[in-house]
């Protein structure tokens, strides 16, 4: 069971050092501001709802990503509301899928990738922009997937447990100190939200290796997801109850502040033993300011 936790605040490293009369050389960190809006917001991948919603740009790391995205946020009643603008030159919205060999008459799994988008928060812990830093925590994960969960209009709905002491269903990798973690990302609660098919006769050339469940139920279909891709840019808008009730969910407070960070995934693998090929930001703040009811 995943211990919940409602954060109203959250007391950076900055504010720690001054109020013990340290000077700090660190920046504070970026901060996305949620305001409440009197409108609805269309998950239709058109940004009118937000011309008046002011937004970040997030400078990002590494390699098979972006090298920035530009982020909004907005609330309405009981749910938040984010929108994320990426440049990616191709629409890769199918992932490994089978590719039909006229010479074998069967079907061979290619290696092309979907593009993704990863929005993380914590549940309890010391939780980081790094997974792999050392640090011990319980994150909730906003995974949309251009192939896997996008055609449903949802997102991904998962948590990742960090430790660095093992357990049951944890894998075992090791930090750039040298350090060993104990990493698991499972899905949330809820039925399976995709499944790899079989075909026996040829369909057509290309076809995809997953099937995925547009009835999903349960905490795994929490967020809904619509991305879409024009003109070399890609437009995801995603929405969520700020409490969804769910044990393995953050709360986001209406009126308030939360660590977050978000990586994005231009049709490359995210498999943490070869390197993890994505794009990622340092640590972020979302700030909540609901209108008083």
């Amino acid at each position: 069971m995943l211990t919940r936790a409602l954060l109203p605040g959250f007391l950076c490293a900055t504010a720690l050092l001054a109020a013990s009369g340290i000077a700090s050389a660190s920046p504070p960190m970026p901060t996305l501001t949620a305001d409440s809006v009197d409108h609805p917001i269309q998950l239709d991948g058109e940004i009118d709802d937000w011309e008046d919603v002011e937004g970040i740009l997030v400078p990002l790391s590494g390699e098979g990503g972006a090298d920035q995205v530009e982020l909004r946020a907005a609330i309405r009643d009981d749910r938040i509301y984010m929108l994320a603008i990426w440049d990616d030159s191709s629409e890769s919205d199918l992932h490994k899928p089978y590719q039909w060999n006229e010479a074998s008459q069967t079907y061979e799994r290619t290696d092309q990738m979907e593009d993704r988008f990863a929005f993380s928060m914590p549940i309890s812990g010391d939780f980081t922009a790094n997974k792999l830093d050392g640090s011990e925590f319980t994150a909730d994960v906003w995974h949309w997937k251009a192939n896997r969960s996008n055609p449903v209009g949802l997102a991904h709905d998962k948590w990742w447990r960090v430790s660095r002491t093992p357990f049951e269903g944890s894998r075992e990798f090791e930090t750039a100190n040298g350090e060993t973690v104990h990493l698991h990302r499972p899905s949330d609660a809820g039925d399976r939200l995709y499944k790899p098919v079989r075909y026996y006769v040829k369909e057509g050339e290309i076809l995809p290796l997953y099937e995925v469940n547009g009835e999903a139920r349960g905490s795994v279909a929490d967020i809904s997801a619509n991305g879409v891709w024009r003109d070399g840019r890609w437009y995801l808008e995603l929405s969520r109850l700020l409490d969804t009730g769910h044990d393995d969910d953050a709360v986001i407070p209406p009126n308030g502040t939360i660590p977050f960070a978000v990586a994005l995934f231009d049709g490359v693998s995210n498999n943490v033993v070869d390197g993890g090929m994505h794009s990622v930001s340092e640590l972020l703040v979302l700030e909540t300011r609901a209108a008083s009811s």
